[in-house]
């Protein structure tokens, strides 16, 4: 099994990614419109197959690149060691992160989230790479930059803590433990690059693979020109990415209002519809249960995914070649104590656009590889499991 470069807190289960690529023909062109850490991506381009990925998380995409672009780790420890030697020459007033000291509501999130000696050595590194991404033109420079900023990604984005002050934030559920530190950011982002140099060693990506930040409601790419689409859409009130995420993407050129804003507009956000309620939306919220008896703020939750499960539908028949297939392993959820059918959702949301249902079953969740906040009693039983739906175009 190949193993991931970076924690992610819902990876899809790869055993699952690599049964249903395996079906497809030689050089079929796959699509993952919410690709996270990229498992289906790095497994179709490891099968032979041609394969997107988009995903609105900045940091999902930048793993999913380091994950499946060729390098030359060679070149990224010589480039760390140098970086490296750049940091520990600056003085703090040659440092400049513009995201950062012009703007008020992210200096205060970062001298809460890291202590003052990391949030110095930080800055040092971050300043460095910063003046390497504004020259960075070549693809290989590009991929380079890329291993480096996911290993200094490893150390914040950790479970227990290591350059922030906060612990779970691999589980994107941060909780600051500490008021400062000793943890030592220049050697652990040292030993860092060579972990994941090893790890790329170990399983050289094959390339064949695109990723870049999009979104699964409005997929650049043109009509049925996908083979298969495999992805898993994000569940309602369940898990919140950017929470955790974002105490990486502050060092890397993201003021806090912009991953607010991706926050908020994500698939599974808990907020009321940006729009009224488009033709389907009511029978995708009949399928999801007993929903209309919420109270009047978690309805409209709901009513916000059921738009958000149409749109992705949508595009997905839209992208999808004529016999295309579209598998989705989703999970349900629990609002407030009511049990939410996604599954059920997307099924719905499937149909009303064309797309038939040819198999669905239904798998334990996998615990290693995924989180939830889950209750107790009988209802947590329920949201053990995820189910595999497979359409037909």
């Amino acid at each position: 099994m190949i193993r991931p470069i970076h924690p992610f807190p819902a990876r899809m289960a790869p055993e699952l990614a690599i049964a249903e690529l395996t079906r497809l023909k030689p050089n079929s062109i796959v699509l993952d419109p919410m690709s996270g850490s990229g498992t289906v991506i790095r497994h179709a381009s490891e099968l032979g197959l041609r394969a997107f990925g988009f995903d609105m998380d900045p940091l999902a995409v930048l793993m999913s690149r380091a994950w499946t672009t060729p390098v030359d780790t060679k070149l990224v420890e010589a480039t760390a060691l140098k970086v490296l030697a750049q940091a520990r020459a600056l003085s703090a007033g040659d440092i400049a992160l513009p995201w950062i000291d012009k703007d008020q509501e992210t200096k205060k999130f970062v001298t809460y989230w890291f202590g003052r000696k990391q949030r110095g050595q930080l800055r040092r590194l971050c300043f460095v790479l910063h003046l390497m991404e504004k020259k960075a033109k070549r693809r290989g420079d590009v991929a380079v930059l890329d291993v480096l900023k996911i290993s200094l990604s490893r150390i914040i984005i950790t479970k227990e803590q290591g350059a922030s002050l906060a612990r779970d934030t691999s589980h994107s559920r941060p909780h600051r433990v500490a008021t400062k530190s000793n943890y030592d950011v220049l050697l652990g982002f040292e030993r860092s690059v060579s972990y994941v140099c090893r790890l790329l060693e170990s399983a050289p990506p094959k390339g064949n693979a695109k990723i870049q930040i999009g979104d699964a409601r409005s997929v650049k790419l043109k009509a049925k020109s996908v083979d298969a689409v495999i992805t898993s859409p994000p569940y309602l009130n369940a898990i919140d990415y950017m929470r955790g995420h974002r105490l990486a993407l502050v060092w890397f050129g993201f003021p806090l209002a912009e991953l607010s804003g991706v926050r908020s507009t994500s698939i599974g956000a808990e907020r009321a519809p940006d729009e009224s309620n488009t033709p389907g939306v009511d029978a995708v919220v009949a399928a999801m249960g007993r929903v209309k008896e919420m109270q009047p703020r978690h309805r409209a939750m709901i009513n916000r995914y059921a738009q958000d499960v149409c749109k992705m539908m949508i595009e997905v028949s839209r992208v999808l070649k004529p016999g295309g297939t579209a598998i989705f392993v989703v999970g349900n959820s629990c609002l407030k104590g009511t049990f939410v059918r996604n599954s059920e959702a997307v099924a719905c949301a499937g149909k009303k656009v064309g797309l038939r249902v040819v198999k669905k079953t239904v798998r334990k969740l996998p615990e290693r590889n995924r989180y939830l906040p889950l209750s107790s009693g009988a209802l947590s039983l329920r949201m053990r499991t995820e189910t595999v739906l497979t359409f037909k175009k």
